[in-house]
């Protein structure tokens, strides 16, 4: 299993805090980072340069927060030529960044707005993760598509749901988010059932989406982690929460690192 953890990119730009936690994550010994990927679209030919020579220290294996908010996605005005246009920049830059995964979240952009039925948007999230699956093809990249809880979105707020959306496709999966089931109050049976269309992991502590820690409750975890064990998953996983205390940035970082090599 390799272990990520997300942050955004504030310390590539002199933030001391962000600065802080890049420094953290490195010197815990995380085997990668996880960026918004749509940031990455705003960034200047400069600002890509800065940022691979930060990536030499530690690699950027897997993005979230696929869509930047000016594109739609669903609904009526679908603009399917501005997310083709997108896909075809960014997937090339996301290969050369070495990015393996993007997950596609993006739940505000996603949800059913209304006077819309869910069969058209389902059309269209279909439309898009078709589109998706080919630039993925084409730059060996695997596409995740994220089940969210839903205080975020209305659409796709389960496993089986992602599966259903992406079935046949060739590089477009989906992947599990611990925090997003508990607060569904969700079983993880769909997994069992659809084990390899699994492709990437989310984690946090489920009470305020916080950094795992040793001193959380016995059994928090089990039932995700005995999934994944089952599943014969064995790719990547990384943290999505807040640190509880930003100043005690070192310690909750490593902690939470050891919580999860300690599942694995």
């Amino acid at each position: 299993m390799r272990y990520g953890y997300c942050m955004d990119l504030k310390f590539l730009n002199g933030d001391e805090e962000d600065r802080a936690l890049f420094e953290a994550v490195v010197e815990a010994g995380f085997d990668y980072i996880e960026l918004p990927f749509s940031e990455l679209s705003a960034l200047s030919r400069d600002e890509i340069a800065d940022l691979k020579k930060e990536l030499r220290t530690i690699p950027c294996l897997a993005c979230n927060l696929f869509f930047p908010p000016g594109i739609k996605i669903v609904g009526p005005g679908m603009a399917a030529n501005e997310v083709m246009s997108y896909l075809e920049r960014m997937m090339p830059l996301a290969a050369g960044l070495g990015i393996e995964t993007l997950v596609f979240g993006n739940g505000g952009a996603r949800k059913i707005p209304e006077g819309a039925t869910r069969e058209s948007i389902w059309a269209n999230l279909r439309l898009i993760a078709e589109l998706m699956d080919v630039y993925a093809v084409q730059n060996n990249i695997k596409i995740s598509v994220e089940p969210l809880n839903s205080t975020e979105t209305n659409i796709i707020n389960s496993y089986g749901e992602a599966v259903e959306l992406t079935f046949g496709l060739k590089n477009v999966g989906t992947m599990i988010d611990s925090y997003h089931v508990a607060m569904e109050n969700q079983t993880y049976e769909d997994v069992a059932k659809y084990p390899a269309h699994m492709w990437h992991l989310h984690t946090a502590y489920p009470t305020g989406r916080l950094v795992p820690s040793p001193d959380d409750p016995a059994g928090t975890y089990d039932e995700f982690v005995q999934t994944v064990k089952k599943s014969g998953y064995n790719n990547k996983i990384s943290i999505e929460g807040a640190l509880k205390n930003p100043a005690d940035v070192k310690k909750e970082v490593a902690a939470g690192l050891e919580v999860l090599r300690g599942w694995f």
